[in-house]
């Protein structure tokens, strides 16, 4: 009997406003699931992209893939996809 993948969503900040705790918010959800686990990071509320703010995208991917889990953008706007186009993170971080 084949598993369907579950669909997890995690609200993302923008960089300026981020949590300090975010990324063990973002740990501990991923240890509350057993892989593999879509995690559907919403960043419409990234309006103005900033350096700080792909870094940490591109973090909790990294996080995600490693625990065996995968990590899809709810919401990205022109200027964020824009910049992940540009930055070569697009395939790593797709629309879903």
């Amino acid at each position: 009997m084949e598993r369907t993948e579950t669909t997890v969503e995690f609200d993302v900040p923008p960089h300026h406003a981020a949590r300090p705790a975010l990324e063990a918010h973002f740990t501990a959800l991923l240890d509350a699931h057993d892989p593999p686990v879509r995690i559907a990071l919403l960043v419409g509320n990234v309006q103005r992209p900033a350096p700080g703010d792909l870094h940490r995208l591109g973090r909790l991917a990294l996080l995600a893939r490693r625990t065996g889990h995968r990590v899809v953008l709810r919401g990205a706007g022109p200027r964020l996809r824009l910049l992940l186009d540009l930055t070569g993170l697009a395939d790593t971080l797709p629309e879903g």
